[in-house]
């Protein structure tokens, strides 16, 4: 996608993490040289924020974002996104499967997406914030080339896909799209329609149960149609309930617009 969108994308010198939960290197074949194979080895995507998550509980990351509870990030590891990955290597060899982020935050979601096994992730977040604290400034974050982060909202950024997808190619589309804010039904099938690889894409989003209505969601994963595969509205012990979308005109309190100096765009 274009360069001249804010774009947060450095990755930093390698730094042994200490704690359990970081993730260890991979090792990666490259090509002989002459009858002997070499080893490239790459450190994976890192946030320092992925420890600090809990059940039933938010943690603040920053002025404009939690740190959602262990819940969510267990179901962003479910069977849906697995399987999504699983058919898009199967379907093409030699291929990364892609995946975007939208609301990522700190980027905890975004390292459970690369521990998936998804190396080519469109991350974004129209605050970068808490991406900036917990994954470029502190020393155990780390963030390969194949992670882009877009201080973008969702509205944003989709503007600028479409423009770099004008020529209407699949190479563009994603095999998931996570959804880690509240959102409107027709947002979510927007999205999966639109953007999803249309043989096995899988969208996971908070989903508003009533239009506009922020304090009630129902967690649903779509297929590229929009059709509803899996729904839940309590996952463990945590009755499902995310930050309103800042993007929406009904949005209200102190994570909307002029509470947290959000700009809609015009």
């Amino acid at each position: 996608l274009g360069t001249t969108q804010t774009i947060i994308n450095r990755p930093q010198i390698a730094i042994a993490a200490a704690e359990e939960d970081t993730p260890s290197p991979t090792t990666i074949p490259t090509a002989a040289s002459s009858s002997t194979s070499s080893e490239e080895t790459t450190r994976p995507f890192h946030s320092a924020a992925y420890t600090l998550k809990e059940y039933t509980n938010s943690i603040v990351a920053s002025r404009d974002t939690n740190i959602s509870p262990r819940e969510v990030y267990d179901t962003i590891s479910s069977n849906f996104l697995q399987e999504a990955y699983d058919a898009a290597i199967t379907a093409k060899k030699a291929y990364s499967p892609r995946a975007l982020d939208v609301g990522a935050g700190a980027g905890v979601s975004t390292e459970v997406l690369y521990r998936l096994g998804y190396h080519e992730i469109d991350a974004l977040d129209w605050s970068g914030e808490a991406w900036t604290k917990y994954v470029i400034d502190d020393p155990r974050g780390y963030c390969p080339e194949g992670v882009r982060f877009y201080e973008l909202d969702d509205e944003r950024y989709l503007d600028m896909w479409r423009a770099a997808n004008n020529n209407n190619s699949n190479e563009l589309l994603f095999d998931v799209i996570i959804f880690n804010f509240a959102v409107n039904e027709s947002k979510a099938q927007q999205f999966a329609q639109e953007l999803l690889n249309k043989q096995h894409g899988r969208l996971l989003a908070p989903i508003n149960t009533s239009n506009d209505y922020w304090l009630k969601q129902t967690y649903q994963v779509l297929n590229s149609d929009g059709k509803v595969l899996w729904s839940a509205v309590d996952v463990g012990a945590w009755s499902v309930q995310f930050q309103p979308d800042v993007t929406q005109d009904t949005c209200s309190g102190i994570w909307c617009a002029p509470f947290n100096g959000f700009q809609k765009k015009r």
